[in-house]
């Protein structure tokens, strides 16, 4: 057994006796759409989560935020802004759209996905479209990263989770009109607009994108990931935009007195010809719904603060297809995912604390089948054997302050059922479990020390869960390659321990995390000849460090440096490799800013702009039992800039400026809709990247 297991009761009894508990980022960033900024909360206005907003601060809570200068980015996908702007987050690169995160080492569904807090997937058993893909970058009001399990009030976040939180609409009459375009054919053009009176509001808009196959560094085009590899793409493939994707969405605000609100929401999108190298399919269409309803009613009394109601249906249908590829027998596939949820949520004030409670739900359907493309025959119609998901849970938590010390505490419990509805043909082989049932209890303890004006002390311990998903527990390639219906759910528990320093310009903040993992799930090779997953026992450390200085009136440095390490304590068959795979190497950024105006809100006029060098440290400590294989260090310049008056602004921008050829990140994740088990390829990023943005609001 590890030594740190042989510590962590008595760890656990020691912090639980002194108040520990978890913490967020303290970076908070204000960025009007297609523009990011950032400044660290003061301490007064400390708040325990990353946020990154992408639209323009509407309340004023958001219009108090201390802002350094806009910073732009291209923007193709909701993944590239959390990876641009923070220092321990990776982007997981797939394709030129429908990429994903990893942080501080946790990905896929080690980090859960939200959308105004209600649980979010895609349908694509190898991931070829994750949640962040399923959102236009024009509804985002903000995005908030929790890093760790430190928030009772969702459930299945097991190295924490990214809530993307929408848009709403506002009184009066206001909108946008935003259009960009970029290297290798890339454009995107949409508008959003809102208005109304003080009883009813309404939100409407509407977003076209498109782009070519852009060239790596070395001037190899999108399609030339799979040359010399199955499913290499024909004529027609190479010649094939990367994607396609439409997007329109509305929403409908009652607030029929000041202490209610009601909000009715809907999404619509439709993606065609995504292009995915890495894996043996593409993406021949892909349809979106995202429907809500909510109601909070505020001040009912002694007992309740604030009272929210919600339901939501999630769908997405997704068809991969192979008719850009070179195959003998072009197949396509029939994938849909239906998760339908709800939370009923209650905050307490009383003399002794903050008490926020409550229940939630959710329940998903998700099924897939194989075709043969040319003559319609069906090929394998249970890969996705209509596996159902329920999770039932109830959460409690407690936040009491003591002028300088501020304690928190939570609890959750949870109920998750999974079962498939139709035939395990090739799991049958080994096991006839059919039906899970696991039980699990988190929670977290919680403390924040201000030390003086300028110093804070911050940390966390908390237990969370992930549940193992449908694929990992169902899917049905072939009898080679199946999923583990005895899979248990994966256990963190985690230390964080944190310091912020500011002063007169000068802001300095250190973390540092272990993360203790039972039951990691993880792919294996058996020794009985077929592949599919198992649980491991795990650990990951590591930490970041981010300062920022003001140099002048018009000039801003920051910078920040992250990294952590996984490493294996027990073992999957056919592998004795230490090192923990999907663990992103050393990760670095410093920026120089120049801004000409302070002033830059709705109205405000200036000049700004930034000059950022990104580096990563080599990939060596990757799992090469597990197909991982070492990637080169790398470095690149990005420039930035941009005018704004009043309502108009002009943003310019070059990525790797030195056209530098580069790869984010390794993935070992298996292509289990190709059902062959199979290691997906590397996709490197674009080279040199121009774009430009003109926008208008009022």
């Amino acid at each position: 057994m590890c030594k740190y297991r042989r510590c962590l009761p008595a760890a656990l009894a020691l912090l639980a006796a002194i108040g520990f508990s978890g913490f967020q980022e303290l970076n908070a960033q204000e960025i009007p759409a297609d523009t990011e900024a950032s400044a660290t909360v003061p301490l007064k206005e400390f708040q325990f989560e990353t946020i990154v907003v992408t639209a323009d601060a509407i309340d004023d809570e958001q219009q108090e935020i201390e802002s350094r200068e806009l910073r732009t980015h291209k923007v193709v996908d909701l993944a590239e802004i959390l990876s641009d702007e923070l220092v321990e987050v990776q982007m997981i690169r797939k394709s030129g759209y429908g990429n994903e995160v990893s942080v501080r080492g946790f990905g896929q569904e080690n980090i859960k996905v939200l959308l105004d807090g209600g649980t979010l997937e895609g349908a694509c058993g190898s991931r070829k479209d994750p949640s962040l893909s399923h959102i236009n970058m024009l509804t985002v009001q903000k995005l908030t990263l929790q890093e760790g399990p430190f928030d009772v009030t969702k459930p299945g976040c097991l190295g924490g989770y990214i809530d993307v939180v929408t848009r709403k609409p506002e009184e009066g009459f206001h909108g946008e009109v935003l259009g960009k375009v970029g290297s290798y054919g890339f454009q995107s053009g949409g508008f959003t607009t809102t208005g109304g009176s003080d009883k009813v509001q309404w939100l409407f808009g509407y977003n076209y994108s498109e782009s070519g196959q852009y060239e790596d560094g070395d001037g190899n085009r999108l399609w030339s990931v799979r040359e010399g590899q199955a499913a290499s793409y024909s004529d027609e493939g190479r010649d094939a935009k990367s994607f396609q994707k439409n997007d329109v969405w509305g929403k409908l605000q009652f607030t029929p007195n000041e202490n209610s609100t009601i909000l009715l929401e809907h999404s619509y999108g439709k993606a065609n010809d995504i292009l995915t190298p890495r894996v043996v399919f593409d993406t021949e269409e892909e349809l979106t719904n995202l429907t809500k309803a909510s109601w909070e009613i505020r001040n009912l009394g002694k007992l309740s603060e604030t009272l929210t109601l919600s339901v939501y249906r999630n769908e997405v249908d997704h068809s991969p297809f192979q008719e850009y590829r070179n195959v003998a027998v072009p197949k396509n596939n029939e994938v849909e995912s239906v998760i339908s949820g709800g939370a009923i949520q209650n905050v307490t004030e009383t003399d002794f604390a903050t008490l926020t409670y409550g229940i939630d739900w959710y329940h998903r359907d998700w099924w897939g089948d194989v075709y043969n493309s040319v003559t319609g025959q069906k090929l394998n119609d249970v890969l996705i054997p209509s596996v159902r998901s329920l999770n039932l849970g109830g959460y409690v938590k407690m936040d009491k302050t003591f002028d300088r010390l501020s304690l928190g505490l939570g609890l959750r419990y949870d109920r998750f059922r999974q079962e498939a509805d139709e035939e395990l043909k090739f799991t049958s082989a080994v096991t006839d479990v059919n039906r899970n049932v696991d039980h699990l209890v988190g929670g977290h303890l919680s403390f924040r020390y201000v030390l003086n004006d300028e110093a804070m002390l911050f940390g966390g311990v908390g237990r969370s869960y992930r549940t193992p998903t449908s694929s990992e527990r169902y899917i049905q390639g072939n009898p080679k390659f199946f999923g583990n219906p005895d899979l248990k759910p994966t256990a963190n528990t985690e230390f964080d321990m944190g310091f912020l320093y500011e002063f007169k310009g000068v802001k300095v903040q250190a973390k540092g995390f272990y993360s203790s993992l039972d039951d990691y799930i993880y792919q294996e090779n058996s020794v009985a000849g077929y592949k599919s997953y198992t649980n491991i026992d795990a650990h990951i450390w590591g930490g970041d460090v981010k300062a920022s200085v003001d140099l002048s009136d018009v000039f801003s440095l920051e910078g920040g440096i992250a990294y952590q390490k996984g490493v294996k304590e027990s073992f999957p068959d056919n592998n004795s490799d230490d090192d923990l795979g999907q663990m992103a190497p050393l990760k670095g950024m410093l920026a120089l800013n120049y801004k000409s105006d302070t002033t830059l809100g709705r109205q405000g006029s200036g000049l700004f702009g930034t000059v950022e060098w990104v580096h990563s440290n080599a990939s060596k400590n990757v799992d090469a039992d597990a197909g991982e294989k070492p990637l080169d260090a790398w470095d690149i310049i990005n420039l930035r800039m941009g005018y704004r008056y009043k309502s108009y602004r002009f943003n310019v921008g070059m990525d790797n400026v030195f056209d530098q050829q580069y790869t984010v990140a390794n993935s070992y994740e298996w292509d289990v809709i190709g059902g062959t088990g199979a290691s997906p390829a590397i996709v490197s990023e674009p080279g040199r990247f121009i774009y430009a943005t003109l926008g208008y609001a009022w």
